[in-house]
């Protein structure tokens, strides 16, 4: 008893000081299933740490090119040759980038979600699940 009641907080303290890293993967993949139609996602990124952030991943690959993609994912420099939903880095690229369906950043320590209902209509993509309340219609 005392063995699992050891593994049951040593698994707590894990999650509790889980790295930024960590968070982040696991907030982009909650996006990227809440917006897909398909169960495997194709994305792609000029920025390889967030590529490798999906290595473990049974149901998103990262693809070489931008045309084999089902979204793309730019931290700093959005590719506007594709015409692929984006999901960006920064709330300045949010609202500057045409093709930018969502937006995920830290502010104050603290994860900030938001899609473009706009711009998810356009590429015929809807939110569903528990991430439909971070859906804007301003934007």
């Amino acid at each position: 008893m005392k063995i699992f009641v050891f593994l049951l907080s040593l698994l707590l303290f894990d999650t509790l000081f889980a790295s930024n890293n960590e968070w982040e993967e696991l907030i982009l993949q909650k996006m990227l299933h809440s917006i897909s139609k398909s169960k495997n996602i194709a994305v792609y990124s000029k920025d390889k740490s967030l590529m490798h952030e999906f290595k473990n991943s049974d149901s998103i690959r990262s693809v070489a090119s931008c045309q084999n993609c089902d979204f793309i994912l730019a931290k700093d420099d959005v590719n506007s040759s594709c015409h692929k939903p984006t999901i960006v880095f920064s709330y300045y690229e949010y609202l500057n980038t045409p093709t930018a369906v969502g937006v995920f950043f830290w502010q104050k320590g603290r994860p900030t979600i938001r899609f473009s209902a706009k711009r998810l209509k356009h590429f015929d993509l809807q939110v569903r699940g528990e991430l439909s309340k971070f859906v804007s219609i301003n934007d």
